[in-house]
């Protein structure tokens, strides 16, 4: 994608938007200007993300027949407009594509800014509008059209595919197995494409402190004293847990799962003695991990895709104690799990990062995939146990 400014987003000042008045660049295939929100914003926003990607800029004065802009008065900003532009994408555009922000403050009038959003290439199109339809930039106007060529709509669909192909692939893969014969159990929140640096610009000590607080928050000061920086980000690193918050966005936990020996009384006279998994720490290792991911998201206002991915290790001829389902292991004649280790997706499709906001439905649908693996049948309506960390 075109760079106008020749800088990161991040780095952007007042003085680096003159660049575009004095090099005359018009709107097009790679840049909007707009003086205000426009009603046709999810229209703008899904077709850079549906094509090439570019840069919008609200509050620039662009009116004139070349469409270059001549100055940048700025938007008033009692209302956050970052947050209004997010709750804009959130609520008109399916699924939500990828952009950052940035509100400049003009010196002159700090009740005023400009609002510049750039919107990378997607990888997962198409991006359909609350229209029902699917749009373009084109080399003609700045306008965005909708799309009905065929070709050109079975290319996005192609690219879609594929991507989604390479997150199947990385959903079926083994994270790396533990020397241990200890039961471990890892959490993973993943955004994709994969190759994100979601927060690598939230890498300065003062949002690192920030991220860390996070964490220590929900994890209600259970995490390690210990935490290691390392090229991909840092970790909170103890002897049976592991929290990672890595540059590319990846949120990671892995812990052990204690194991304890139980005796059930079995219909036939015949007691069963298995080592259970305590599904109380599977439960709160798993919805912990997705708060911690909704946090950091929302903390970088990432609005795109992510993939869940759990996996228990370790636990072949062991059972999953949860006082609700106790009978089918009083009942079943061969309770033990088969498995030696499992690793299971929420489905293949990548998840909007604004199913987050509700952590305990995802959480939910990942553990009826462990119970399932355990043999239960029917856990259509079983929940995590509501106690102070399901907020």
């Amino acid at each position: 994608m075109i760079n106008p400014f020749g800088k990161p987003l991040e780095q952007l000042e007042e003085a680096d938007l003159d660049k575009l008045i004095e090099e005359d660049i018009p709107e097009g295939l790679y840049v909007e200007y707009k003086e205000d929100f426009p009603r046709h914003l999810a229209k703008i926003v899904a077709s850079f993300a549906n094509t090439f990607g570019g840069w919008l800029i609200i509050g620039a004065d662009a009116r004139n027949p070349r469409n270059v802009p001549t100055s940048f008065p700025g938007i008033e900003i009692f209302n956050d407009p970052k947050d209004r532009f997010r709750n804009i994408c959130q609520g008109n555009i399916t699924p939500v594509p990828l952009f950052a922000s940035k509100l400049i403050l003009k010196k002159e009038d700090n009740k005023r800014g400009i609002l510049v959003i750039k919107i990378p290439e997607s990888t997962y199109p198409p991006h359909i509008t609350n229209d029902g339809r699917i749009y373009r930039r084109n080399m003609e106007g700045s306008d965005p059209v909708p799309e009905t060529d065929r070709h050109i709509l079975d290319r996005l669909f192609e690219k879609s595919r594929l991507n989604k192909t390479e997150v199947k692939a990385f959903i079926n893969r083994k994270l790396q197995k533990s020397d241990q014969g200890k039961v471990m159990f890892k959490v993973m929140c993943c955004p994709v494409p994969l190759n994100l640096k979601l927060i690598d610009p939230f890498f300065v000590p003062e949002r690192i402190s920030r991220l860390k607080k996070m964490a220590r928050n929900i994890w209600q000061g259970t995490l390690p004293n210990t935490i290691r920086f390392e090229p991909e980000g840092f970790a909170f690193d103890g002897e049976n847990q592991r929290l990672e918050i890595l540059r590319s966005g990846v949120v990671c936990y892995f812990c052990t799962i204690a194991t304890d020996s139980k005796k059930i009384e079995r219909p036939n006279g015949q007691p069963l003695v298995l080592d259970f998994l305590d599904y109380r720490a599977v439960q709160v290792a798993l919805l912990r991990t997705v708060k911690l991911a909704r946090e950091v998201y929302r903390f970088t206002g990432y609005m795109g895709l992510f993939v869940p991915k759990v996996a228990l290790e370790n636990i072949a001829d062991k059972g999953l104690y949860d006082p609700k389902f106790i009978h089918f292991y009083t009942n079943t004649p061969n309770p033990r799990c088969s498995y030696q280790d499992i690793i299971l997706p929420y489905g293949f499709n990548p998840l909007e990062a604004k199913s987050l906001e509700t952590p305990r439905q995802i959480a939910d649908k990942l553990l009826r995939y462990i119970y399932r693996c355990f043999g239960f049948e029917a856990l259509d309506t079983h929940t995590i146990a509501r106690t102070d960390l399901s907020k």
